[in-house]
């Protein structure tokens, strides 16, 4: 595929509404910018402090809008949580396709350098949003309700938009979808552990096995089972 057109459906479909400006007029989009800047504090919000100490006021300050001005644009929190969670992935997306697109064909290909892409964009501010979203919706009912659906539609977009950046892969659906699954448990269990397993070179030397074993998945080296259930 042209890389230069890589990520434009799956950054279309995730889009959070009120992103882009509505007609070309001033008032658009000031509208739009500042649902940008609401967004965007949210995330500097969860990265900082953490999903429970996140508040509409927090939100409101660091955005460095009021609260009438929040509220015009978000009316409840669970719309605005909604909004965040659709801006995290949206944003996530963004920056993991930029990061694709700075693969050579050898690096993509033979050097298997996709795994240290993804492990780059697991230490942004983005994820780093993802992950307090993640663990509170374990014990937060509403918001589970919420974010669930959310994280699996990504996990549904992130899959079909890396298959077309590694096209090797398509005639092997089923593999593929096992090799992602491995891929994701191993490099964001590497990532929770980051502080516990201090040595940068120890987890180096784990991506540089999970990119080994993605090969070899591939390559038809390692039986892996028929069919996902």
């Amino acid at each position: 595929m042209d890389m230069k057109e890589m990520g434009a459906k799956a950054l279309a479909e995730l889009e959070p509404e009120g992103l882009s400006p509505e007609g070309a007029g001033w008032q658009q989009r000031k509208s739009a910018q500042t649902r940008i800047a609401i967004l965007e504090a949210a995330i500097d919000c969860l990265e900082k402090y953490g999903y429970a100490r996140t508040t509409t006021q927090l939100i409101a300050q660091v955005a460095e809008i009021s609260r009438g001005a929040m509220l015009h644009h978000y009316a409840t929190k669970q719309e605005l949580i909604a909004s965040v969670i659709d801006y995290t992935f949206y944003k996530r997306m963004e920056r993991f396709i930029e990061r694709i697109k700075s693969l050579s064909e050898r690096q993509r290909v033979e050097d298997v350098a996709g795994v240290e892409r993804y492990w780059d964009s697991l230490l942004t501010r983005e994820f780093s949003a993802y992950l307090e979203l993640s663990m509170a919706a374990r014990t937060d009912e509403e918001l589970r309700e919420i974010f669930l659906p959310k994280a699996r539609r990504y996990d549904q977009i992130e899959r079909e938009e890396v298959i077309k950046a590694f096209p090797e892969w398509q005639k092997e659906h089923e593999r593929y979808l096992f090799a992602m699954d491995f891929c994701i448990a191993a490099i964001e269990g590497l990532l929770l552990n980051r502080d516990i397993w201090a040595s940068e070179s120890r987890r180096r030397q784990l991506r540089d096995f999970v990119g080994k074993m993605l090969l070899a998945i591939r390559q038809g080296d390692v039986k892996v089972p028929a069919k996902r259930k």
